[in-house]
């Protein structure tokens, strides 16, 4: 090979090494400022189409005084507890009214509200499961502060998403007399790849190979740590039992991940395992079953 080849050659590669970790840089990052913006979607249904009575109610997260959340309360003459449900990735609290409504019927209060950047609370950036735990957390201050609800007659209610959320944040707040998790991941890394690739025009493939830079994208730009969102770390320090639920043929947060939250668990959680549905389905296909389920598991955490 002649000396001009050779100085193109090591031009090149040198162009390749200085060139291709910035490039996978700024691919992680974009993935990251995409993956972090929630979906717009309109309400699924309203609380006037189900007859049910509600208030309009605003408050901001935990020392977050700059992002306004919104959501509906729903009052309950002598209810025994309030119930705080947490919709999940890309949903709206329009998505929980019908379990909202049964339970209301068991004798409880309910408020569900919008995650930021999800509905018609404020646009501001998803936190990955970090963030949205202070929107958690501002609502039981809501209720505790503004609507008179008693420490140790709040609980907590999420699905998918919302669900790690509750797992997250319950174990934080004393005034949180239970916690009640449909279709939780244990670990965000576990389901990151599968997450970010239907989130983005990245493949799959391209999704693995890009983990390690989304990552540390997320951490260096956003001050997200991902790895810190591990649900099945969190469960180990509640002094109570949690309820768990999940949906067997789940393929979106695969039923091991349930597994895993159960043998983290000390004092064993209610557990709750439905056959023949898909994500987040339980409600959806066991109804009956499903509002006892969850009414019995606050109400024998209200009588301890």
């Amino acid at each position: 090979m002649t000396r001009r080849r050779w100085k193109i050659l090591i031009g090149t590669l040198l162009l390749v090494l200085i060139v291709g970790p910035a490039l996978y840089v700024g691919v992680s990052w974009a993935i990251v400022e995409q993956a972090l913006v929630a979906e717009a979607k309109p309400f699924d249904q309203t609380p006037e189409e189900l007859g049910m009575s509600y208030e309009d109610v605003a408050f901001v997260p935990r020392g977050w005084d700059e992002i306004t959340l919104r959501g509906w309360y729903f009052p309950n003459a002598d209810a025994a507890a309030t119930v705080v449900f947490v919709h999940g990735l890309d949903g709206t609290r329009s998505g929980d009214l019908e379990l909202v409504r049964d339970l209301l019927a068991e004798g409880f209060a309910a408020l569900t509200f919008d995650l930021r950047g999800h509905g018609e609370s404020d646009k501001a950036q998803m936190g990955a499961a970090l963030h949205e735990q202070d929107d958690v957390l501002g609502a039981v201050d809501f209720l505790l502060n503004e609507r008179g609800a008693e420490p140790g007659k709040i609980f907590l209610h999420g699905f998918s998403y919302g669900a790690a959320i509750v797992l997250l944040t319950g174990v934080q707040e004393p005034a949180v007399a239970g916690v009640y998790a449909d279709s939780a991941f244990a670990a965000m890394a576990d389901v990151l790849v599968k997450e970010v690739s239907d989130r983005t025009p990245i493949p799959r493939w391209g999704a693995q190979v890009l983990e390690p830079g989304i990552v540390r994208a997320a951490r260096w730009f956003k001050g997200i740590d991902l790895a810190a969102v591990r649900p099945e770390a969190a469960v180990p320090r509640y002094a109570y039992a949690i309820g768990l639920t999940h949906c067997q043929d789940d393929e979106r947060i695969p039923i091991e991940h349930l597994w895993r939250l159960r043998d983290a668990a000390s004092p064993g959680p209610q557990l709750t395992v439905y056959t023949g549905c898909g994500h987040t389905e339980g409600y959806e296909d066991y109804p009956a079953q499903y509002v006892a389920e969850v009414a019995s598991y606050f109400n024998e955490r209200l009588g301890e």
